[in-house]
């Protein structure tokens, strides 16, 4: 290497450093938003799943009532009784 460019290269690798460091706050940043937005959709994912088994329990027990597998009092009997994976 030729000695009178050393510090032209020395200047260059200083820039370039300085510029991955700011690429790496930036993307650090990003990375941060993302991860409270994955986790905001989860808990969303979470509530809509909840809301969807108990859709689910209620139409089986009205097709139950329609053919006649049991009766509008048994099955209003049937409470649903929560479990724990339905807690927050």
């Amino acid at each position: 290497m030729d000695p009178q460019h050393t510090g032209d290269l020395f200047k260059h690798l200083e820039k370039q450093n300085e510029l991955l460091k700011e690429a790496h706050k930036t993307m650090s940043q990003e990375l941060q938003k993302l991860m409270v937005e994955e986790q905001m959709m989860m808990h969303k994912l979470y509530e809509i799943t909840v809301a969807h088994r108990k859709n689910n329990k209620e139409m089986k027990k009205t097709q139950n009532v329609l053919e006649g597998k049991e009766t509008l009092e048994e099955a209003s009997s049937l409470a649903i009784v929560p479990t724990g994976d339905e807690e927050h």
